[in-house]
């Protein structure tokens, strides 16, 4: 078998992925599995049986991967820096509490840690962010708190419990806000240790169906907390990195530096691009850019493959080869400028997985060992599975050997009919591109929700134009150094072609057919979808098999791509579903009508200044999800940022037919550029009052407020929120916005009773809204209060809960419960939380 390092490598990555869905595996359980396969691979051999010493070879790789994996699991979700900061979490809750103040009830603490940073700062729209390894923390209660413990004291208030700096280990992302963090950035890099004092919390996590867990996918990296530091004042430099570190450190700066004066004059977005392939710094690429070449599916040239070291290695083997110097001495030049290269670029793990397949190579050819392609590949996975387990969760690692495996496999077989020698390049290209395509796609719908096309064509452009980029790139950085003008032209050529790349996307733009957005498909899909393309390669040569098998793989694609199980969906169940979307410190539900009609009432999202889009990775996959592919109509309650902050996405994506607002506010820009996106989308745009009806699915709709407006608003008001009810059969259901006492007073005389209610709690359960005479005229069945994990707004009150616990209502919240889905016939109510917990009527 050629091919042979691919039985342990395979096996290897199964296990791997087996020990990372199930990590409670034992030991003992683990050994004797590993003991049973070499046993049966010895008596295999022995009596020549080749196909079992092979499966014992894999079974043994795979067992050992799963313990590999499970071990790695639980030493990224709870290194010791997790349970420090837990129990210091704790210690300040009960000092709160202690001092009558409340605190969030999720994990938050403060602390002053020491640690090197893992990379180097990047500029973010709200500050810098820093990526350290952690290696001690001081145990502190929160800044400026008047119970602030003195030396000497514990945060418990214990004399003979001092303040201690604990060895603690973890990895940590934390944001410096102000001023002067801008002006220190040059001095946080990568390998140099801190101190600084910093506010820590859980990473953000939304609990809905069909989203990703965030704090998990940190934790696989290495990230266990967030959290925030004041000002660049307060972090302290202790110790510069080792000599390597800093050299390479100063050399980033200067190319930073060298890239802005040469390139940035002509485009910020192009010299963004130039940094992220030279140097591998993507801080400053816009999110407007990276979405639309992720459309395209020309995003992975500059982010994910590590394409710079693929492309410098190319460039060396053509060099060697034309100036016919392909022996030793050559090969061992390349690794040691690939290894310099790399360790320039900073690292991370698309770039260590090129350098190590590059340099496997040219190591091969080093020692004149000749061995199938395929045979590096399943080496260099390998190495990387066994050194880092949990990288089989990283999507860059599954779309790099995926890439490169459709490649090495399936290429030949599209490109063996090409004959005119001037299309043998072309037709190598496209070779390449259609088997990526083919072996990619279950993987492009299942982790990034989106299938593409583009590439096919774009690819041919796309790689020529980075090539150029990083020739370009890396050529003006050392003649900068003698030749302003001279590195100026370059950065002209190396704008030229960023520019090429980003304009190259339009043709999703002008083809919007070429990339679709999906719901993740399920494991079963995907595992038929496999091994019948596996099927079609190993019965190749058997026509009627090949056919079969390519059959069931167009099956499965058509499956995932055209999901005609939403149409099924879109026909509705009979029942009206309501469900309140976890979107943090925000509101957004979605209504499910009986015959399928759909209704979003607000789209979350976070401050303006925050990168998260919270309508295009929160809400958008619970639509999707949920078969929608128009949606009918999105309201929008009122203009707050955690209203309408993930709206921009809904809209470009889910092209509403219909979109609700209240009273006009004429000056607030962000309604107005909605506003005009969606005229653009060809959505009609209504304004609601008081009075206004309609009826959906026989459910009718109706608006208890905002009256209509005497005078034009200035800016937004939580009173002015639109207040809707649906009410079916027995059945009301209130959506209250953002409203306060005032209102609640106006709405007691217009809602006529009903036997089973389920309010949305207004203004996320704050003291300024829930009015007791409200709560007990509303005698809701059903309460649900949305608010953010950790908020310091200290929502949802206590008090105000309470209160309509003790009206009769069953409380459910989102920052505890996760989404919370109301299913009812009318005349029934049943509810269930995503972590869990349900209640019904009948």
């Amino acid at each position: 078998m050629r091919a042979v390092a691919a039985i342990p490598a395979i096996g290897l990555i199964f296990g791997s992925v087996v020990g990372l869905v199930a990590p409670d595996l034992r030991f003992a359980a683990g050994a004797a599995l590993m003991a049973a396969c070499a046993a049966v691979g010895i008596l295999a051999h022995r009596s020549a049986r080749s196909l079992v010493v092979a499966g014992a070879v894999g079974g043994g790789f795979a067992v050992g991967g799963a313990m590999l994996s499970a071990d790695a699991w639980h030493g990224a979700w709870r290194p010791s820096l997790r349970p420090a900061f837990e129990q210091l979490a704790r210690d300040e809750r009960a000092e709160a509490g202690r001092h009558g103040r409340r605190f969030p009830e999720d994990d938050e603490a403060f602390a002053v840690v020491s640690g090197r940073l893992r990379a180097d700062a990047a500029p973010t729209a709200t500050g810098v962010s820093l990526s350290v390894e952690i290696d001690s923390m001081t145990r502190r209660l929160g800044p400026g708190a008047a119970s602030r413990p003195g030396p000497g004291r514990s945060p418990s208030g214990d004399p003979a419990a001092p303040d201690s700096e604990l060895a603690v280990a973890g990895g940590i992302v934390v944001t410096v806000i102000g001023a002067f963090a801008a002006e220190r950035i040059d001095a946080w890099r990568a390998g140099r240790r801190i101190r600084m004092p910093v506010q820590l919390r859980r990473p953000a996590r939304y609990l809905n169906p069909d989203v990703p867990d965030f704090e998990r996918a940190l934790a696989r990296r290495g990230t266990t907390l967030v959290g925030t530091v004041k000002s660049g004042a307060l972090v302290e430099l202790l110790e510069p990195a080792g000599w390597v570190d800093e050299a390479a450190g100063r050399v980033r700066a200067y190319a930073r530096r060298a890239i802005a004066r040469t390139v940035l004059p002509w485009s910020a977005q192009s010299a963004a691009i130039v940094a992220a392939i030279v140097i591998g710094d993507r801080a400053g690429l816009d999110e407007e850019v990276q979405r639309r070449l992720q459309e395209a599916g020309t995003y992975h040239v500059i982010a994910i493959s590590g394409g710079n070291i693929a492309i410098l290695a190319g460039l060396m083997l053509a060099g060697f080869r034309l100036a016919g110097m392909l022996g030793r001495v050559a090969m061992l030049s390349a690794i040691v400028v690939l290894l310099a290269y790399a360790r320039l670029v900073g690292g991370g793990a698309s770039v260590d997985r090129a350098t190590l397949m590059a340099v496997t190579c040219f190591a091969a050819r080093f020692i004149d060992h000749r061995s199938p392609p395929i045979n590096a590949l399943a080496f260099v996975a390998l190495c990387l599975v066994a050194t880092q387990p949990l990288s089989v969760a990283d999507p860059a690692f599954i779309l790099t050997f995926g890439a490169t495996l459709a490649i090495l496999w399936l290429a030949p077989m599209f490109s063996g009919s090409v004959r005119p020698r001037v299309l043998v390049l072309a037709g190598a290209m496209l070779a390449a591109s259609v088997a990526t395509e083919v072996v990619l796609l279950p993987v492009g719908a299942l982790v990034f929700s989106r299938v593409t096309f583009a590439g096919l064509v774009l690819n041919f452009a796309a790689i020529p134009l980075m090539t150029v980029v990083q020739l370009a790139g890396m050529a003006l950085v050392p003649i900068a150094l003698v030749s302003e003008p001279v590195a100026r032209a370059l950065g002209y050529v190396a704008h030229l072609a960023a520019a090429g790349l980003i304009r190259s996307a339009d043709l999703v733009a002008l083809v919007p057919v070429l990339t679709s957005r999906v719901a993740p498909p399920r494991g079963a899909v995907v595992a038929v979808y496999y091994a019948a393309l596996v099927s079609a390669w190993w019965y190749w040569n058997w026509t009627r098999w090949r056919r079969a098998s390519l059959a069931v793989v167009a099956a499965a694609a058509f499956w995932i791509v055209a999901q005609p199980w939403t149409l099924l969906a879109a026909r509705g169940d009979g029942r009206l579903h309501v469900t309140f979307v976890d979107v943090a410190q925000g509101d957004a539900a979605f209504v499910r009508f009986p015959r399928g009609a759909t209704l979003l009432v607000d789209s979350g999202g976070l401050s303006p200044l925050s990168t998260f889009d919270v309508g295009d990775r929160v809400v958008a996959p619970l639509l999707r999800a949920s078969g929608v592919r128009r949606l009918d109509v999105l309201a929008l309650s009122h203009g707050d940022p955690d209203h309408i902050g993930g709206a921009e996405s809904i809209v470009r994506e889910f092209r509403p037919r219909d979109i609700w607002e209240g009273i006009p506010v004429p000056r607030f820009e962000p309604l107005q550029a909605l506003r005009r996106q969606a005229t653009a989308a060809g959505a009609r745009w209504w304004n609601l009052k008081r009075g206004d009806r309609t009826r959906i699915d026989e459910v009718e709709v109706m608006v208890r407020h905002p009256d209509a407006p005497d005078w034009e608003r200035q800016r937004v008001r939580n009173d002015d929120s639109i207040v809707i009810e649906l009410r079916w059969r027995d059945v009301s259901v209130l959506l209250t916005g953002d409203i306060g006492r005032a209102v609640e007073r106006d709405l007691l005389a217009a809602m006529p009773p009903a036997r089973l209610r389920v309010v949305k709690v207004p203004h996320h359960g704050s003291l300024t809204s829930s009015a007791p005479e409200f709560v007990s005229a509303l005698s809701a069945t059903v309460a649900v209060a949305s608010a953010g994990r950790a908020n310091h707004f200290g929502h949802p009150v206590p008090s105000v809960l309470d209160r309509y616990r003790q009206s009769g209502a069953e409380v459910f919240r989102t920052d505890r419960d996760g989404a919370v889905t109301i299913d009812t016939d009318g005349e029934s109510l049943s509810v269930r939380g995503f972590t869990g917990r349900t209640f019904s009527t009948r």
